[in-house]
């Protein structure tokens, strides 16, 4: 009896759950239809971004946008972090992917993917946004109306020479720190001006009171810290591999001569690498590397820990939370003086050049490109980037666009050297490719460990990083290659087709060819370097 009475309990409410997917459905259709009026076109977009205030910032934005189109409705998808890819996948492979896409990878695969999934916007970019008429980027190209040009590793793919999406924010990378508890450990809040003083601070944070720690520590936020503190501590050294003296440096050139022998673990600037790396793993949380980026938050929110290093992004979820003031610096680089950790950094140091982030892709099943690309003229608009800016705590991703004074302390310091381009700029730690990135991380405990250091990480790694190094090169090649084909036949596809396909295919042509000849250009160098040294 028991039995059945579940089983009828469970038919019932799974009957109910049906029935009110049914009335929803039928209530979006006759929404999206409007029988009041005109019919209303959809525009759905993803996104990953759950932090405190930006659901509600995009609504608001969202709604901004339909009140200037009546006949518009736009729909978000915000989706956890956790489960976005394997569910962008699964919208990709059942062709229901909203029109526009959050999406950010630098992985070689998934770069090779996009062609596939989202559709170039270059025509759209070389035209003026029509959101700025009247203002002082009225007939300013789009694509030169964002702090960065609108080039960056996710909006403009070198290795097709165009732009596949637009940035709706920028960020930076910051240690945020509990200034109530600075000032009651030191005297004074204000944060340290060199790598020897946070050292320093160190000592005295774990002297101030037993348990408290100095950094927040977590994979999440060390992975993606550290590679930009040893890019900049190493700056010097990493131009050693700028051979075609443009003053930037690419993975490939790096790497490259790692295989060719110029350069290996033990070289003394890779050395000094490892030991800021271990500098700085050892002022985090014990056992850092098992945490995830909620439990670092917690840590520090809880008073915990004195500072948590961390993307501006997570900044408004800090600000709604907080019981005290939270500061942020940038961490001070070792100077040249110092003969542990410095003698290769370039002074004064920018922050990388300008760059906006939360890329939005138009997916190539879109079935309205024209008004997708319509809502982010608007929202990357003087006027629509200043409110999602307001709205969302973020900062701005366009040019001319006031700060906040709330955010002031987060702006990018551009003032200093940029030693990697915007488009492949190498990371020692994750540079060369998939397999290089999991040696370097699946062995970091090595490098922590009571009875490790930079000596016991080394010889770990040195036992196969350049087969690895070797490895993801000749991967990198090998999609290259594979691009390329597919371009080939997308580019004749449109020579035979009407005037305008045809113009494009005049347009894509000189990028074909520059793409052509870097990978003739790589594969010489690999093969150069990969032959046995005399």
């Amino acid at each position: 009896m028991n039995r059945r009475l579940h089983l009828l309990v469970a038919l019932s409410l799974l009957g109910a759950a049906y029935l009110a997917s049914v009335v929803y459905i039928v209530h979006l259709r006759r929404t999206a239809t409007n029988p009041h009026g005109p019919p209303r076109l959809v525009i759905r977009f993803a996104h990953w971004q759950l932090e405190s205030g930006m659901r509600e910032a995009f609504d608001f934005i969202a709604n901004r946008y339909m009140a200037l189109h009546p006949d518009i409705r736009v729909e978000q998808f915000a989706v956890p972090g956790r489960v976005y890819r394997q569910w962008l996948s699964t919208q990709l492979a059942a062709g229901t992917v909203p029109d526009l896409v959050c999406f950010n990878s630098t992985d070689q695969s998934d770069v090779a993917q996009l062609p596939r999934n989202f559709s170039a916007i270059t025509r759209w970019m070389d035209e003026p946004n029509p959101y700025n008429a009247g203002t002082k980027l009225a007939g300013v190209p789009w694509r030169l109306t964002f702090i960065d040009g609108g080039r960056n590793r996710a909006t403009y793919i070198d290795q097709y020479r165009n732009y596949y999406a637009v940035g709706l924010s920028s960020h930076s990378m910051r240690i945020f720190y509990n200034k109530d508890l600075l000032r009651e450990i030191t005297g004074s809040d204000a944060p340290p001006a060199d790598f020897r003083s946070w050292l320093e601070l160190g000592k005295k944070v774990r002297a101030h009171r037993p348990g408290l720690i100095h950094v927040a520590g977590a994979h999440d936020n060390t992975i993606w810290l550290m590679p930009t503190l040893i890019n900049q501590a190493m700056a010097k050294w990493i131009l050693t591999g700028d051979h075609e003296l443009r003053f930037a440096a690419t993975g490939f050139d790096v790497f490259g001569d790692m295989v060719a022998g110029r350069w290996d673990l033990r070289s003394p600037p890779l050395q000094t690498s490892l030991r800021i790396m271990q500098a700085f793993g050892g002022e985090m949380t014990p056992g850092f590397l098992q945490l995830d980026r909620d439990s670092a938050m917690r840590a520090f929110m809880r008073g915990e820990a004195l500072s948590l290093p961390d993307g501006t992004w997570d900044y408004p979820t800090m600000r709604e939370t907080a019981k005290f003031q939270i500061g942020a610096f940038r961490l001070p680089l070792p100077g040249p003086d110092d003969r542990e950790y410095g003698g290769y950094a370039l002074l004064p140091v920018s922050d990388g050049g300008a760059g906006t982030a939360l890329p939005f892709y138009l997916a190539r099943q879109s079935r309205h490109p024209e008004a997708a690309i319509d809502f982010l003229r608007y929202v990357t608009s003087l006027e629509g980037n200043r409110l999602f800016s307001q709205a969302s705590h973020c900062m701005p991703s366009v040019e001319g666009v006031e700060i906040a004074p709330e955010l002031q302390p987060f702006q990018q310091n551009n003032n200093g050297y940029i030693i990697t381009d915007v488009q492949n700029g190498p990371q020692l730690i994750n540079g060369a490719g998939a397999a290089y990135t999991q040696l370097f991380e699946t062995n970091l405990h090595v490098l922590y460990a009571p009875d490790g250091g930079v000596e016991a990480y080394t010889r770990v790694l040195e036992r196969q990083v350049r087969a690895i190094v070797l490895s993801d090169l000749r991967k990198q090649i090998h999609i290259q290659r594979e691009n390329l084909r597919r371009r080939d036949t997308a580019l004749a596809a449109l020579s035979f087709l009407g005037p305008a396909e045809q113009a494009e295919n005049i347009h894509q042509q000189p990028s074909q060819h520059l793409n052509e000849l870097h990978l003739y250009l790589m594969e010489t160098k690999l093969a150069a370097a990969a032959k046995p040294q005399p």
